[in-house]
């Protein structure tokens, strides 16, 4: 396959694969069940303060706060570009287009993980910023926080999406006397 043939298949499995994550997070049930649920019971895990449910959210309390985990905090955005993103840096590492089939398991999982350490993180800076600062600031801190923490998830995703390759990239470049 040519490189301007797979870069368009990928970039058009990229564009498939964010549209079909993007409705498949419409409802707010599957924000609830598969994205919010999720990363509560393991943001309470890591931060050992007890996941309740509560209503239709989940609630993370001890400490003197009560962090609650609603359908906005679900990270549906950032599943949807974790999808992209992956589809595309699997385009760019020269997987075959079957790998496209792992991007929707994996950018779930991965946004999971980054979602449920953002709501740990959140949780912390929530309790440090009440007894510190203001309460104008409360939502800057916490939002400060979020973005803070999913800008590295995406930076550790691609970090070692081409960590583990660069140097055989290279060293294949060499032995075949190519740049």
């Amino acid at each position: 396959m040519t490189k301007i043939a797979r870069w368009g298949t990928g970039i058009l499995a990229a564009v498939i694969l964010m549209t079909i994550s993007g409705s498949l997070t419409i409802s707010a049930i599957v924000k609830r069940q598969a994205f919010c649920a999720p990363a509560a019971q393991l943001a309470g895990l890591l931060s050992g303060a007890p996941c309740v449910t509560s209503g239709e959210d989940y609630r993370l309390i001890g400490s003197g706060l009560d962090l609650t985990v609603a359908p906005a905090c679900a990270a549906v955005d950032y599943f949807c570009l974790m999808t992209g993103f992956l589809s595309l840096l699997m385009t760019w590492r020269g997987f075959r287009i079957r790998a496209q089939f792992l991007v929707l398991p994996l950018a779930w999982l991965l946004t999971i993980a980054v979602n449920a350490m953002r709501l740990t993180a959140c949780w912390q800076a929530d309790r440090i910023a009440q007894t510190f600062l203001p309460q104008p600031v409360w939502t800057a801190t916490h939002m400060a926080v979020g973005i803070v923490t999913f800008l590295v998830g995406l930076t550790l995703v691609f970090w070692l999406m081409t960590w583990s390759g660069t140097k055989h990239g290279e060293e294949r470049h060499h032995e075949s006397g190519k740049q």
